[in-house]
């Protein structure tokens, strides 16, 4: 979803990105939404006038519908013209976090502020988080305290997190960059968490490949043939449940509106067509893998991966790679994480070329890698990096944006399918 404002150099297109927040349990706790725009910048800060993130999370932007289906919380930023203008009443109160820096709080109108949404609903949230003095009655009603927990060391994180109990506030541990991270913060008494650790995969063991998941890659090594056997195909996903369910009730679905019930995976196949048939069973296929307690998030990110990839290298075409080799990246890049082994271990069953294989290690000397980093970036909202690897890269950063956007919005869709 995007929404376009005027300035006076002409339209600025919107968009909208989502970070999950965990729990103790690392189960969904919400996320927090980042704003893009197609400036010349990926990540140009947007202006005060705009009030993008009001409007954008006001919006029915599909991923958001998600979330208040779902019963989740959004943390959304505001700066000060925004808590003085009253913005987040354009936000329900059950769902919004109302964030702001803890050095926005010299000023005394926006503590009154905060306290009104407190009283009308809203969740606070405190951003940069070192517990300041002169700001206790306004902690005191504070939901969320954030703390930067990148470079924090364990004392540190402790004397904050022993504040936060003071006022009896939640602490939000963000940046979190991997599982030792995560531990540490989970054992100093953090309640929420918020950071790329999900993404990575947990100190590992070795185990063998399971019939099940053995399985799964002979599917997916007849589905990459290039003239693969249908009615093959058709017998394989009609001897699996999971799989065979989950493309009838996508089919079956609104989004596609068909008159008539579709009851055949052979009929399936037709209506779908070849190419979006292998696309969905590609996601399909990780998504029943997926051993992480993070499966969802992780299954978004695999599948916004891959079509991100896609795009961008379908509108730079001056590299001659195969967009559809991209897709393949891109998803599979955080398989390691879904299965919990290591990638070198993993790729020997993928049904992929060296060079792929190669970038999914990441090898250094991968003609294929900096694509593959640049996503990871715009993920974490590193826009700064972002930025100077699309010059590096000599890309289009308003063709990024408008990819990385499109990716998102169709891996919501993706997504939605019923898990069994």
């Amino acid at each position: 979803m995007a929404e376009k404002k005027r300035d006076g150099a002409g339209s600025i297109t919107i968009s909208i990105a989502r970070q999950p927040v965990f729990n103790t349990k690392k189960d969904l706790w919400g996320y927090e939404l980042v704003c893009v725009c197609n400036s010349t910048d990926i990540g140009e800060t947007i202006s005060i006038e705009d009030n993008v993130a009001v409007n954008v999370a006001s919006s029915n932007y599909i991923g958001i519908q998600q979330v208040v289906e779902r019963g989740k919380r959004i943390i959304v930023n505001f700066n000060e013209k925004n808590v003085l203008d009253d913005s987040p009443y354009a936000l329900p109160p059950k769902l919004a976090v109302v964030r702001v820096p803890e050095k926005m709080l010299v000023n005394s109108e926006v503590v009154d502020s905060l306290l009104r949404f407190k009283k009308d609903g809203y969740h606070i949230a405190i951003g940069g988080f070192t517990g300041a003095s002169g700001y206790e009655k306004l902690f005191s009603e504070t939901d969320l305290l954030c703390v930067d927990t990148s470079e924090i060391k364990k004392d540190e994180l402790k004397e904050l997190v022993q504040k936060g109990n003071e006022y009896d506030a939640m602490i939000l541990a963000e940046n979190i960059k991997n599982s030792d991270r995560f531990d540490m913060c989970l054992e100093t008494g953090c309640s929420l968490f918020h950071g790329p650790f999900f993404k990575i995969p947990e100190k590992l063991s070795v185990r063998k490949i399971s019939s099940n998941e053995i399985s799964r890659f002979n599917l997916l090594k007849i589905i990459e043939q290039e003239d693969p056997d249908y009615n093959e195909l058709a017998k394989l996903i009609q001897s699996d449940v999971s799989i065979s369910f989950r493309l009838l009730s996508y089919l079956n679905s609104a989004a596609f509106g068909f008159t008539q019930k579709i009851q055949s995976i052979h009929k399936a196949i037709t209506l779908l067509g070849w190419k979006q048939m292998k696309t969905w069973l590609r996601v399909v296929i990780l998504s029943d893998m997926n051993q992480s307690p993070n499966a969802p998030e992780l299954m978004f990110v695999s599948a916004q991966r891959g079509k991100f990839l896609e795009i961008i290298t379908r509108e730079h075409d001056f590299w001659g790679f195969d967009p559809d080799s991209l897709f393949l990246l891109g998803t599979f890049s955080i398989i390691d994480t879904m299965l919990n082994m290591e990638m070198k271990e993993v790729v020997k069953y993928l049904p992929l070329d060296d060079k792929l294989k190669a970038a999914l290690c990441h090898d250094p000397n991968n003609e294929y890698l900096p694509l593959l980093q640049l996503a990871m970036r715009m993920e974490e909202s590193g826009w700064d990096e972002a930025n100077a690897m699309i010059r590096n890269l000599s890309l289009d950063p308003i063709k990024i944006r408008k990819a990385f956007q499109d990716s998102i919005d169709w891996a919501n869709e993706i997504t939605m399918v019923p898990e069994k």
